[in-house]
C-alpha cells in the first residue's frame, strides 16, 4: 500500500508516433488530448504530482504551470530514456507511469496496483503469455539505479529492466486479470483512434 503523498505519475510522451502520423500526445479524443487525460487519471489515482516526459525535440504541449516537463536525457534508446528521466524527477517513494497511447487505463488500475505495493518495491503486471507491461505500472524510486546502469547499453529493453527489478525484489508480478485485458489497447493508427475512441470511459 503507497501513503498518501508518495505517488508520482509520468505520462511518457516521447515516442515518435510514425505510425500515427501525428504526435499521440496531442490527440484529442473528446474534448482533451490524451496526454490530459492521462495527467487527470494519474491525478485521480492518487499522484501528487504528475508530469509529461518528452524528448528535447518535439514540439511543445502548452503545458499549464502546475505540470512539470521532464525531458530525456539520452537520445535515441526509446522509453528507457523517459523512464529514467521520470525516475529522476521522482521525489517520493512511488512513480506510476502511463503511455501516453494508452487512454482506456483507469484511475483503479493504479489503485489496485498500489495495493501490491511496499516500502521500496512497486507493482507490475504479468500478461498471459508471460511478459510484463511496464507502460502501466508502479515503481520504486529505488528502480533509478538500474534505469542509469542500462543508459550505457547494449540492451535497452523494458521488458529486461522489469526482468531486473522483479529479480531485484524491487518489483512485484501481479498476474493480470483476464477481465482487465480490454485496459492494456493501444492506439498506434488513426484506423485504431476511429473503432476506439468512444470506448473510452470517462
Amino acid at each position: 500500500m503507497i501513503p498518501k503523498g508518495e505517488l508520482t505519475g509520468a505520462v511518457l510522451a516521447g515516442g515518435e508516433s510514425r505510425r500515427m502520423g501525428r504526435d499521440k500526445a496531442a490527440l484529442v479524443v473528446g474534448d482533451q488530448p490524451l496526454w490530459k487525460r492521462q495527467v487527470l487519471m494519474l491525478r485521480s489515482a492518487g499522484a501528487r504530482t504528475v508530469g509529461v516526459v518528452r524528448r528535447p525535440d518535439q514540439p511543445a504541449l502548452n503545458l499549464p504551470a502546475d505540470i512539470p516537463l521532464w525531458q530525456d536525457e539520452v537520445s535515441g534508446i526509446g522509453p528507457l530514456a523517459g523512464m529514467h528521466a521520470a525516475l529522476t524527477a521522482c521525489s517520493t517513494g512511488w512513480l506510476a507511469v502511463i503511455a501516453t497511447d494508452m487512454p482506456r487505463i483507469e484511475a483503479g488500475w493504479f489503485k489496485w496496483l498500489g495495493g501490491f505495493c511496499s516500502p521500496g518495491c512497486g507493482a507490475m503486471i504479468r500478461r498471459h503469455d508471460g511478459t510484463h507491461e511496464p507502460l502501466a505500472a508502479i515503481y520504486p524510486q529505488a528502480a533509478r539505479a538500474e534505469a542509469v546502469r542500462r543508459l550505457a547499453g547494449p540492451n535497452y529493453s523494458l521488458q529486461t529492466l522489469a526482468d531486473a527489478l522483479i529479480a531485484q525484489k524491487l518489483l512485484v508480478s501481479v498476474p493480470l486479470p483476464g477481465a482487465d485485458l480490454w485496459q492494456l489497447e493501444n492506439w498506434n493508427t488513426p484506423a485504431e483512434v476511429a473503432s476506439r475512441q468512444a470506448a473510452i470511459r470517462r
